[in-house]
């Protein structure tokens, strides 16, 4: 019994440790806001970090196996200093850009209960599941994305060298990470995602019994107002989970030639998308997890989060 007690004051100093570990990290970083509708950025330190999966992230998930080819080969990136978002954009920010630009951005694919649908009449402002100011803008494509980020950059023109953008590849996976190697950055148990995430779990799973779940309940179906979870070393906030995010590149598979990052609509038809959303089953809820879609796709789980290069 005595041992035990000592295991147990032991287990709840080191959990109290790094708690003490994140709150310090996070107070060393920078945060600012350029504006009362901009986004809270968070200043990161440069550094290198391997960036994709080990084959140890797939065990007793074979059947997922396929995703490994898509993020390796496992590689080292030097990440300059930049600035990222705490969260994603929210409905209420993006609610004053469409405001202002009279944006309409209709059709959407939905979940209609039974599988993804290709609605119409969908859009922002109707997704096919209720959401409040503070959730996540969804059904938003690349290229949307990129209209909003030039109206945020033409509302800041005064302020030289403010220029924001979606962040890329190396960037996105780099702050995701927050200096950890794990699979998810608080570790490699899915049944922990429910702390730190908004994914599949039990709480969704009449969207489909058969696909895999997480065995907890983190209380929400479809998104989350942002912040609602436990964020990253770093202070970030959904990072793996809530909505997929648009990043600046063009799609590629695997690791085997150099980014494109162009913004032009004319460098690729299809923009990469990192992260999982509250659709997304556990083996995705990884910080090398990555995707893509057509940039002109509008779908009901993915947003954008914002980056920035320091002046």
């Amino acid at each position: 019994m005595r041992k035990l007690l000592v295991l147990t004051v032991l287990a709840w100093a080191s959990i109290a440790a790094m708690a003490d570990g994140r709150t310090e990290q996070v107070a060393q970083l920078g945060h600012f806001r350029d504006c009362d509708v901009c986004s809270e950025m968070v200043v990161l330190p440069a550094g290198k970090y391997m960036m994709g999966a080990t084959k140890g992230e797939f065990e007793g998930q074979e059947k997922y196996s396929f995703m490994y080819n898509d993020e390796t080969p496992r590689h080292e990136e030097y990440v300059k200093s930049f600035a990222i978002a705490k969260f994603d954009v929210t409905r209420r920010q993006f609610a004053i850009f469409a405001m202002e630009t009279g944006f309409r951005g209709k059709g959407c694919e939905i979940f209609d209960g039974k599988t993804w649908i290709t609605d119409a009449n969908a859009d922002w402002q109707n997704p096919g599941f209720r959401q409040t100011d503070n959730d996540p803008v969804v059904c938003v494509s690349w290229n949307d994305a990129q209209k909003y980020i030039a109206w945020i950059n033409f509302r800041l023109k005064n302020n030289k060298g403010i220029a924001y953008r979606l962040p890329t590849e190396a960037e996105w996976e780099y702050a995701a990470r927050a200096g950890t190697v794990t699979a998810a950055y608080w570790g490699n148990t899915p049944q922990d995602q429910c702390e730190y995430e908004n994914a599949r779990d039990e709480s969704a799973r009449f969207l489909d019994p058969t696909i895999d779940h997480a065995s907890c309940t983190d209380g929400y179906i479809y998104t989350a107002p942002v912040g609602s979870f436990k964020p990253n070393l770093w202070g970030l906030f959904d990072m793996l989970g809530n909505v997929e995010q648009w990043i600046q590149d063009c799609v590629s598979v695997g690791y085997y030639l150099a980014p494109n990052t162009s913004i032009s609509p004319d460098a690729c038809k299809s923009r990469t998308l990192r992260g999982t959303s509250w659709a997304g089953i556990p083996v995705a809820v990884r910080s090398a997890m990555r995707g893509g879609a057509i940039a002109s796709m509008r779908v009901s789980d993915i947003g954008f989060r914002l980056a920035r290069s320091n002046k």
